[in-house]
């Protein structure tokens, strides 16, 4: 062979693998999230947040090549397995982010075969909890969003409460964690009724009525604002006239498309204050508002942190997957939009909740004393 040629070739493989090598160190992250459908408000808040924390992170992390992948899951476990599916065949993902219990837990068993990392964002069903493995979350559990629901219901001494939940992961979790907080509070309202629905749903004349015969003075509601919306507008045509509780899904313009007037005094829980002067949230809600012109939500708060601290991990670690997973469950009062978190042994966080209102319109804080 021609020693120019021999020579030539040599530098080309040369040249060719420091590119492959190059192209195996990009990081793939896939966004498994409801984009579209009646959840869509949630997933596109979510989505917002990562690109604000993949800004914040390529700044941190100037040689971190890390690229997000979005499919939208349409908030079922079909969709969320077929997303994850696409995204691990045509893509390779290293990492997922996933939206919502019930797709958090179907992907779940898939990542872990794959040795994908996992971080659910808005999954606070207590069955996604795993010991020492790849599957983090930035979502509190529901017995401690459900804590400071019971405990709301106990101090304005509801005798009579009535549930209405979505037949999913999500709200059958929340709704068990309502009920078994308060029992453990000695909250002596009496449940005067549960009734579940179907995500599609959106005539609930049947099952207030189901309720009304038990005259409930409050009704707590488990599902989409979409929904939630449509049940207050309903209730009060029937002439049902009581109050209504929730928890974080209430906040979703959506929710004032749907219920007009008849959503105001609705109390709900939640666990970001995008007004605080912390200098961890004045900075997200800062680079967001510039982005995107609105303030951020929970949502977009839970996908600003989900991403972060996967590319802390990957900026510290590479695709070394133990490393990476060490380096999470070493993470101890982190400095959040939530306050201080940090990851326990089973990947899950603890942060607290506040209760807010409609109140004129707007999603406020709620003065309930």
């Amino acid at each position: 062979m021609n020693k120019v040629v021999f020579v030539f070739l040599a530098v080309s493989l040369v040249l060719l693998s420091g590119c492959v090598q190059q192209q195996e160190e990009k990081i793939r992250v896939g966004g498994i999230l409801p984009l579209t459908g009646n959840a869509a408000y949630y997933g596109n808040a979510a989505r917002n947040g990562i690109e604000i924390a993949r800004q914040a992170m390529e700044e941190k992390y100037p040689d971190l090549d890390i690229e997000v992948y979005y499919e939208d899951s349409f908030y079922t476990p079909k969709g969320g397995v077929d997303a994850y599916s696409k995204l691990a065949n045509a893509d390779g993902i290293d990492a997922v982010i996933t939206g919502a219990s019930q797709v958090s837990l179907a992907v779940q068993p898939l990542a872990k075969q794959d040795n994908v990392m996992q971080m659910a964002i808005f999954c606070s069903a207590e069955k996604y909890t795993s010991p020492d493995d790849l599957a983090f979350r930035v979502s509190n559990r529901n017995e401690l969003e459900a804590k400071e629901a019971a405990a709301f219901i106990g101090k304005k001494g509801f005798e009579r409460l009535a549930v209405i939940y979505l037949n999913n992961d999500f709200g059958v979790g929340f709704r068990d964690a309502l009920l078994e907080e308060l029992e453990k509070q000695r909250v002596k309202a009496v449940v005067a009724g549960e009734e579940g629905v179907l995500l599609e749903a959106k005539d609930f004349r049947t099952v207030l009525s189901k309720l009304q015969q038990n005259n409930p003075d409050v009704i707590f509601m488990v599902g989409i604002a979409s929904q939630y919306g449509l049940i207050m507008k309903q209730a009060r045509e029937m002439g049902l006239e009581t109050q209504f509780l929730s928890m974080r899904s209430a906040e979703d313009p959506v929710l004032f498309e749907n219920a007009g007037e008849t959503a105001e005094g609705l109390v709900y829980t939640y666990p970001f204050d995008s007004a605080s002067k912390d200098s961890e949230i004045e900075k997200f809600s800062k680079a967001f508002i510039e982005a995107y012109g609105t303030v951020p939500d929970a949502y977009a708060a839970e996908g600003y942190e989900g991403f972060r601290v996967l590319a802390e991990a990957f900026g510290e670690c590479g695709k070394n997957m133990q490393c990476a997973k060490n380096y999470l469950q070493g993470l101890k009062n982190f400095s959040s939009v939530f306050g201080s978190m940090g990851f326990d042994g089973n990947g899950d966080v603890n942060y607290g909740f506040f209760l807010k209102t409609v109140k004129d319109g707007k999603f406020v804080p709620c003065e309930c004393g």
